[in-house]
């Protein structure tokens, strides 16, 4: 096929290279297409298409498939909770300030992450080749990793007179299943977020009453 240029000359072109160029797919990253596929499974559970997930995403479904093998491996891989960035949520692992605002912060933040997480979960668990067992050795779960690593910045407050956490590692369960509580309640509530997160607070209250440092911890803590 000849082409005629702005330079007044003729170029010859296949139809072939032509076809090609058009039919080329859409540049876009895996993880981005995990993203667009966990928002449609998300809305319509492992029902929804893969031609559903091909169009929002921008792509055929032959390249669907080329990438993730089946519509079972792509659910599995969207829909598989990601680990908690404990830096993001718990912070340094001597946190600085007060206790008491340590607390309210770090359990909102874990409460927000567990929010977004459950309904994945749920969504996975629904599936009909779901496998409990292996699940569960594939990684610790976010509970197991939380409060472990929580448990040490306990213990850093504690040391330094900021709480009085007797058990660190008890105190970090107590703390990790309210957050938990929490965000599985909200899956099944359509109460204001800020209301929410008012009421999360106040039974992390309820829980520093007990932590509350006494007057000894307090002034090692203004030593310190």
């Amino acid at each position: 096929m000849l082409t005629y240029l702005s330079s007044g000359h003729w170029k010859e072109v296949t139809v072939e290279s032509t076809l090609a160029a058009m039919a080329r797919p859409k540049t876009i990253s895996d993880d981005e297409v995990l993203r667009v596929a966990r928002e449609v499974f998300r809305a319509g559970g492992h029902s929804a298409t893969t031609r559903e997930i091909a169009d929002t995403a921008g792509i055929s479904e032959a390249i669907l498939y080329q990438r993730f093998g089946s519509k079972d491996q792509l659910f599995f891989a969207a829909m598989h909770p990601t680990g908690p960035d404990v830096e993001q949520l718990l912070g340094p692992a001597d946190p600085p300030g007060d206790g008491r605002d340590y607390l309210h912060e770090t359990v909102v933040r874990m409460g927000e992450y567990m929010a977004d997480v459950i309904p994945l979960a749920l969504r996975l668990m629904t599936h009909p080749s779901f496998d409990h067992a292996s699940f569960g050795r594939a990684r610790p779960t976010a509970h197991e990793s939380l409060q472990q690593a929580l448990a040490v910045r306990l213990e850093s407050l504690a040391r330094r007179g900021k709480i009085a956490a007797p058990s660190p590692p008890a105190t970090a369960r107590v703390l990790v299943s309210l957050a938990h509580d929490w965000a599985l309640a909200g899956v099944f509530t359509h109460e204001a977020s800020a209301r929410r997160v008012r009421r999360l607070k106040e039974m992390v209250d309820v829980v520093w009453r007990g932590l509350r440092p006494r007057r000894d911890d307090r002034r090692k803590s203004a030593t310190t």
